[in-house]
């Protein structure tokens, strides 16, 4: 259960420490003194939504954190254990939001994502807030508070998880029979492409050898002209280079008899001349090498013409023609065999039909089960809450859907008679607004007492309802406080007398400033602040004696035993 709330910088709340105890605590103070504030500490803490406005002005960050008792909570030891985090016997979550809007959270110190927090709080708190009766008429609505009530957690999962595994099943299969549709004219169009590519036989192609080649046979005149002229300036002629070097080479020869120093430089000359020699005699070579071959280079004009279109037209380089040309063959025979792989399909989604509908009938039955003791429940409920001789029904429709849905095959519509002998009808078209309030409260009632959550909050949920039946809803609430932590906020005395404990918030303000205060009250200060609820700003002595009454009347009442 929570023990300790602390609120610092958040909203206009300065600093507030509650100490909290077993049963059922009721939060009161004036309108707009900050109960909803406290409760929107505690949901930030749970892992709600952060904003900039949740700081305070002038502050830098908002920090809030919560102290859980969770001996004998398996929930709880479970989820720290398979998280490694430390379990004591308590639980610690923190909250820190800066004023940008970002935020930390901890959990026994360890730093956490909101979405753990998130899913740790839901284990220790529950919520029931005051708009919860508007949200009652919805049909998804209704199908949940059934299967709340009728423990259909894990059945819904797998019905979810069937829908999802039929569902990507026949995306799939209505994505191939679209492409059917277009195979014939896609086949064609693919058929002739690769017909293109056929004509290059892209396998171990080189397109810059190709490139070197087509070069040197679209040239091969002026080649040999070249090669030609090189030869004559190095060897054909008597001025040529070779030649030149020779006679020079005789020379030096003469100068190392009478100067064996420039031996070495005869030796350069030496081994220029035969390099020289060397090279004109591969020039030789190449020049007898290079022949005319219009036809090949005329294939050789095809394949790079070829090539280019087709680079061009997919928008591709050559490199990547033969990479493409595979991605156009692998389509193509895919599409050739989609017959196959539709046959294939069919059977899969009828397949995962199967086991969605086997998984949908078995919740299905659960929920008419539930929904026959959801209703006497709710219709006992009914009579204590001012709507006496009322009758209240849950019809479930079973049907074939054309297309599987994840909420399962049932249309689940709440029905009720408000007054004796009326026929039963939606919800929605006959329950007035407080009617809605009161019913929308048994159902929280209901299923808090089969939650296993260790507090459940209810934020102002008896709007709607006063007299009697306010101090019915403040029994039961008191009576569920005695199962587990129960922390209520209500602007109604009968509620606010049947607390164990009791809380008042309040606002001051001081330098222009509005500051958020709550204390735990005292027997006595409890009865001022109920006697306050009952008469106003002028509170007489027979407003205090009739607070002191429901005090007393609350205390002696005899607690029924827990279920």
């Amino acid at each position: 259960m929570l023990t300790a709330l602390q609120v610092k910088d958040f909203a206009i709340i300065t600093h507030s420490s509650l100490e909290l105890e077993a049963g059922m605590t009721t939060l009161t103070g004036e309108t707009g003194a900050g109960k909803s504030i406290l409760l929107g500490a505690l949901g930030l803490v749970l892992g709600d939504r952060a904003s900039p406005g949740a700081v305070r002005d002038t502050a830098e960050r908002a920090d809030i954190s919560a102290l859980f008792d969770i001996d004998n909570i398996s929930s709880v030891s479970n989820w720290l254990s398979d998280h490694s985090m430390d379990n004591d016997g308590e639980c610690i979550l923190r909250r820190v939001v800066t004023r940008d809007g970002k935020s930390r959270a901890y959990i026994n110190g360890t730093p956490v994502t909101v979405r753990n927090l998130r899913e740790l709080g839901q284990l220790l708190v529950n919520i029931h807030g005051q708009h919860d009766h508007q949200l009652i008429t919805l049909p998804d609505t209704q199908r949940e508070i059934l299967d709340d009530f009728g423990k259909n957690t894990a059945l819904l999962t797998r019905v979810q998880k069937s829908f999802t595994a039929w569902s990507l099943k026949h995306r799939e299969l209505g994505s191939i029979t679209e492409r059917l549709k277009a195979r014939h004219d896609r086949l064609d169009t693919l058929k002739y492409q690769l017909q293109e590519f056929a004509r290059l036989s892209l396998a171990g192609i080189d397109f810059d050898e190709i490139d070197q080649e087509h070069r040197r046979l679209s040239n091969t005149t002026q080649l040999k002209e070249l090669c030609i002229n090189a030869m004559d300036l190095l060897q054909d002629n008597p001025g040529s280079t070779l030649s030149q070097l020779a006679e020079a080479e005789k020379i030096l020869v003469t100068l190392c008899q009478q100067d064996n120093s420039v031996a070495e430089i005869a030796e350069l000359l030496n081994s220029a001349r035969i390099q020289v020699d060397e090279a004109t005699d591969s020039l030789r070579h190449y020049n007898r090498a290079i022949e005319p071959d219009p036809e090949r280079l005329h294939y050789l004009d095809d394949v790079l013409s070829t090539a280019h279109q087709l680079a061009k037209k997919h928008r591709i380089s050559l490199p990547e023609l033969a990479a493409f040309a595979e991605t156009l063959e692998a389509e193509f025979n895919e599409l050739e065999s989609i017959d196959e792989s539709i046959e294939s399909l069919h059977r899969e989604v009828e397949a995962a039909a199967a086991n969605y509908n086997k998984a949908a009938e078995k919740l299905s039955a659960k929920r008419t089960t539930a929904a026959l003791q959801l209703s006497k429940h709710l219709t006992r409920a009914m009579q204590t809450l001012g709507m006496k001789g009322g009758k209240f029904d849950i019809e479930i429709t079973s049907r074939k859907l054309e297309h599987p849905h994840p909420g399962g095959i049932d249309q689940v519509v709440f029905k009720v008679s408000a007054n004796p002998g009326a026929a039963l009808r939606a919800m929605s078209d006959v329950a007035s607004g407080g009617e809605l309030s009161r019913l929308s409260l048994a159902v929280q009632l209901i299923a808090s007492e089969r939650n296993r959550v260790p507090t459940l909050i209810f934020d102002e949920v008896d709007t709607g309802v006063g007299g009697g039946v306010a101090e019915t809803v403040g029994q039961q609430l008191r009576q569920l406080g005695n199962r587990c932590q129960v922390l209520c906020v209500t602007h109604l005395p009968q509620v606010a007398a049947q607390g164990h404990h009791h809380i008042k918030v309040s606002k001051r303000s001081s330098d222009k400033k509005t500051l958020a205060e709550s204390h735990t009250l005292t027997d006595e200060q409890s009865l001022e602040e109920i006697a306050r609820m009952l008469g106003g700003v002028k509170i007489t002595k027979r407003t205090r004696e009739h607070a002191r009454e429901m005090l007393i009347a609350a205390n002696t009442a005899q607690e029924p035993e827990s279920n």
